[in-house]
């Protein structure tokens, strides 16, 4: 659709100048306006339409003591805090980069790996509580907090939201939980087409 405008504006003085300025100001903020409010389609614009990607989380192939946990994920991804796991429904588990057991399918596998209490630093207390002295100790004498999908389903197993709790030895073998770095948020973008 094209438009075309004309405009013709004679004036005798110069207030009519200005006021005829101002008519011409007015009359072009209504046809921008116009212009964008007339009927047509609106469309997502095709990142919003495309489903982002959730935030990846995996737990890693290889067994650390505490005191290497930190540094026990790959770059782009940092060990996880149970918080940021906790509620698995908004992440994907990375089978690619994660362990994997023959029945995993797309999810994570039924086994543990250090964790991120979200305490201070402490290595004699309870699971949650415990964490190898913020992941600097491996001794024998220290325990750290782990967290692990049992492969259990029976009933009264205690664990939390699905996650079962425990604490290890610092000095213990243990694979870690990892979660991507950052998450993509993406703002709502409309555009609009226009048909003729």
């Amino acid at each position: 659709m094209k438009w075309r405008v004309h405009l013709h504006v004679r004036y005798r003085r110069r207030t009519d100048l200005a006021l005829a300025a101002l008519a011409l100001a007015t009359i072009l903020a209504g046809l921008i306006g116009a212009l964008a409010w007339s009927p047509g389609q609106a469309v997502a614009s095709p990142t919003q339409a495309e489903h982002p990607d959730p935030l990846q989380y995996y737990l890693t192939t290889n067994l650390y003591p505490g005191d290497q946990a930190l540094t026990a994920c790959a770059l782009g991804f940092h060990m996880a805090s149970l918080w940021e796991i906790l509620d698995t429904s908004n992440l994907r588990y990375n089978t690619t980069r994660g362990y994997t057991r023959s029945d995993s399918g797309h999810g994570p596998p039924a086994t543990g790996g250090w964790i991120r209490t979200g305490s201070a630093s402490g290595s004699t207390g309870s699971p949650g509580t415990s964490n190898c002295h913020a992941w600097t100790s491996g001794s024998e004498s220290d325990v750290g907090s782990y967290v692990f999908l049992p492969g259990s389903w029976a009933a009264g197993y205690e664990d939390l939201m699905g996650w079962a709790v425990d604490t290890a030895i610092c000095s213990a073998q243990i694979r870690a939980w990892c979660i991507g770095d950052e998450s993509i948020v993406y703002l709502p973008l409309v555009m609009r087409t226009y048909t003729s």
